[in-house]
């Protein structure tokens, strides 16, 4: 009976699992950098300056984020086969289940922002998800840094946060797709490029 751990060494054993949890890395990397990768690149194409080197009208330039839509629903069925039968701690599942459910929420607010803009005549009501897109990633970067403790996840949320009134003054400027696109390099890419290479050096 005297081999028996103490409450005390139970204890302490718990925290240690809890604590080698919470600092686990992180797998949604590879997603980050995808998402915002893709559409990055087709917000720019819509910058006028890019349009016109590229000698593209505004309908031509449009067609990108169709292009981005489909390439990113290639490369996220990739990422999700690949990583199937990984396992993961307590923090990846309630940050992965977060930003799934954020991916959810832009979609469906594209859906229903699409159809209000039909109905209206008024394509102008598209401009407003680029707000509600960095909205929810402000959201899952305080999720993710209230997991980890991580505090440049704090400031990547308040950079998503703090971008919104930025981005909203220079909509219908044509210089709101350059902002966008800068914010979705570093709120998404960026930060997707640290938990990836801090997830293949674990």
């Amino acid at each position: 009976m005297s081999d028996l751990p103490s409450p005390h060494e139970n204890l302490s054993f718990l925290r240690s699992l809890a604590e080698a949890g919470r600092d686990a890395p992180l797998m949604a990397g590879p997603y980050l950098i995808a998402g915002g990768g893709w559409f990055a690149a087709a917000s720019l194409i819509q910058w006028p300056l890019i349009r016109d080197l590229l000698d593209l009208d505004a309908n031509r330039a449009a067609i990108a984020w169709l292009i981005a839509a489909a390439g990113f629903a290639i490369h996220l069925a990739g990422l999700i086969k690949r990583d199937r039968n990984k396992v993961e701690n307590t923090s990846n599942l309630a940050i992965n289940a977060a930003w799934t459910a954020i991916g959810f929420g832009i979609f469906a607010f594209w859906m229903g922002t699409a159809v209000m803009a039909y109905q209206r005549g008024d394509g102008f009501l598209m401009n407003s998800i680029s707000l509600q897109v960095l909205s929810v990633y402000g959201i899952g970067w305080s999720v993710a840094a209230a997991m980890t403790r991580q505090s440049w996840m704090k400031f990547t949320a308040f950079a998503a946060f703090a971008t919104i009134p930025i981005l909203g003054a220079f909509v219908g400027t044509g210089h709101e797709f350059l902002i966008y696109s800068i914010a979705l390099v570093l709120t998404a890419v960026v930060p997707g490029i640290r938990l990836a290479r801090e997830a293949h050096t674990a």
